[in-house]
Order: structure tokens, then C-alpha cells, then sequence
């Protein structure tokens, strides 16, 4: 089958997808893609047939601009793709699925009833998931694996790093050193502030810092952390930078998602409230990691877990 993944959110949000990409490409099928400018270019390009990609009108509007949008569209209906995974919750998602013969998307069940209707008037395959975070028991791999049901051999998602990997590399495994720090304003979103941050940039130096940040970051990075951190011109650049790394540090973010997919070891901070749910429903899926309250980041914990998981704990 030639089958689309709609996922029209961030980076993070499309690379827990990549379980559910290998095993299908392991069943046979030929996969795209429809992406945002946020996330295009972050799979390898041998490893989907096309990627449709959309321009997002900025928040606080909704949807994607009309150019981008009728160009995905066209290009969707040329491939003839024979089923669509809906992974996304915008309305344009299931608009981009429409007229692909099997349509699989979740619905909320009947917590949100107007909106299940919505959806399965809008499907030919609902499946049900927790709508609270704090509810979910599974990992958002295990909850994505389900829209391909049927579709793949494997009844658990691959958790094997070397598999994984090939969905966003395509070389072999580089050597990896020093320390992939990155940056951005997540970090005091969820309580940690420079001070701390610039203490573990200190004491991680010794072992190799890389400081990294989207370019729209950069600016405040600098100004809060007095260095410049390094850039990258596309994803792929910067998805190379991570598996050259022999750890990421990085609040939850997308950084930690393609790292856990790569094999790299992850630092990966939370915010206090809510912190065991987190963990287990987003923590790096394929790769040794240490989780941290913000709270244990902002005394001091980044350090410590970096040096403990170097040691192999």
C-alpha cells in the first residue's frame, strides 16, 4: 500500500511517529508525508516517497496558508495514496486525508462527543484515545502505533535504535562526543532560568559543549546565557548534530524525541507538575536517558545526571 502520514505539528511531535513509519516500511508500504515548514526534511530522504509540505499562518491564527495548503493537496491527490494515518488534531489534517479511500484518525470517545462525531464523519477507521495526559498509561509511540493496525506485522513498537535510526539517518553511526546542549526558551517556560543553565554549561565543559538553538532563538539564547549558540540552516543538519553527540541535554522537546529514535543518550527535563506522567508518556523511546524535575535541573541535577549517565547509569 502507499500509505500518508499526516502530522502537522512539531518536530517532537513527528518523530514519535518513527516506530510506527519503520514497521511499516518493514511490511512493504511506501510512505509520505504531510508536514509543516516546522518539521519538513526531518525524515531521511530515502526513507519516505514524498513529503507534502505546509506553510503554518502564524499564531494566534489557525491552519496553513492557502498557497501551501492547495499545493499539498495537489500533490497528495497525484500520488493516489491508498490510506491516510491521521496523527494530527486540526480540522486542515483530515481535509488534506480526504480523498484517500482509508482514513484512520483517534477520537476522544464520548468525554468530547461533538468532536467524535466530528471525526468519525470524517474517517472510515476511529480509534479511541485518553484525552489527559494524566490519564494515558502508554508511551505517545504505543498510542500512535495503533493507527497502524493491520497495516504492520510487529504487534509492539520497534524500540531498537539501530532500526529506528534509518527513518533519520542515512549514513552509518558517526563517532560520537561531547555534550549537545539545547537551548531555548522552554527551559524558563517550566521554571529553570540562566543561572543554573549557565552553571551546567560550566561544568559540562570540560567533557565538549556544542550550545545549540533554532535561528528564532538564537538572539535570547545569547542575551540570557552570554553565548552564541550554533545554528543550523535545515533539519538535517541539525539532526546530524545530534548523532554526533554522546549526549543530549534539553528540556522535552523535539531534540529529545529524535535523539531517543538515534540512540543517544538524553538528559531530558520536565516540569515539576505532572512529572511521572510526562516521563512515561514522553520520554526518549530508544536510548538510555535521565529524566529531571525542573526543579533538580535548577540546582544543579543536569551535572550530576550528565556525569551518572556517562558511567552507564
Amino acid at each position: 500500500m502507499r500509505i500518508l502520514l499526516v502530522r502537522l505539528d512539531g518536530i517532537g511531535d513527528a518523530a514519535v511517529c518513527i516506530p510506527l513509519l519503520a514497521s511499516l516500511r518493514a511490511a512493504g508500504h511506501e510512505i509520505g508525508v504531510a508536514l509543516t515548514t516546522r518539521n519538513a526534511d526531518l525524515f531521511a530522504p530515502d526513507a519516505i516517497v514524498a513529503q507534502h509540505v505546509l506553510e503554518r499562518i502564524p499564531w494566534p491564527a489557525h491552519g496553513s496558508t492557502p498557497e501551501t495548503t492547495a499545493r499539498a493537496r495537489a500533490e497528495i491527490a497525484a500520488a493516489r495514496y491508498d490510506a491516510a494515518l491521521i496523527a494530527s488534531e486540526e480540522p486542515e489534517a483530515y481535509a488534506l486525508a480526504a480523498g484517500i479511500p482509508l482514513r484512520i484518525g483517534f477520537s476522544t470517545g464520548w468525554t468530547r462527543p461533538l468532536k467524535t462525531l466530528w471525526v468519525r464523519a470524517r474517517v472510515t477507521r476511529a480509534i479511541a484515545r485518553a484525552q489527559q495526559p494524566g490519564a494515558a498509561t502508554l508511551h505517545e509511540v504505543e498510542v500512535l502505533y495503533r493507527l497502524g493496525t493491520g497495516m504492520v506485522a510487529a504487534p509492539q513498537p520497534p524500540a531498537a535504535a539501530a532500526a529506528l535510526r534509518r527513518m533519520l539517518a542515512v549514513t552509518p553511526v558517526p563517532p560520537r562526543s561531547g555534550i549537545l546542549f539545547q537551548a531555548g526558551p522552554k527551559w524558563g517556560a517550566i521554571g529553570v532560568d540562566a543561572a543554573p543553565l549557565r552553571a551546567a554549561l560550566a561544568a559540562l565543559a570540560p567533557r565538549g559543549v556544542r550550545l545549540v538553538a533554532s535561528p528564532g532563538d538564537a538572539a535570547a539564547v545569547e542575551a540570557a546565557l552570554g553565548v552564541a549558540p550554533e545554528t543550523f540552516a535545515n533539519l538535517r543538519e541539525w539532526v546530524a548534530a545530534i548523532d554526533a553527540a554522546a549526549q543530549v541535554v534539553t528540556v522535552d522537546t523535539g531534540a529529545a524525541h529524535v535523539a531517543g529514535m538515534l540512540g543517544v543518550p538524553v538528559i531530558d527535563v520536565f516540569p515539576d507538575a505532572g512529572f511521572a506522567a510526562q516521563v512515561r508518556r514522553w520520554r526518549p523511546w530508544a536510548s538510555r536517558f535521565a529524566a529531571l524535575r525542573a526543579s533538580e535541573a535548577s540546582g544543579g541535577g543536569v551535572a550530576r545526571a550528565s556525569e551518572a549517565l556517562a558511567d552507564g547509569g
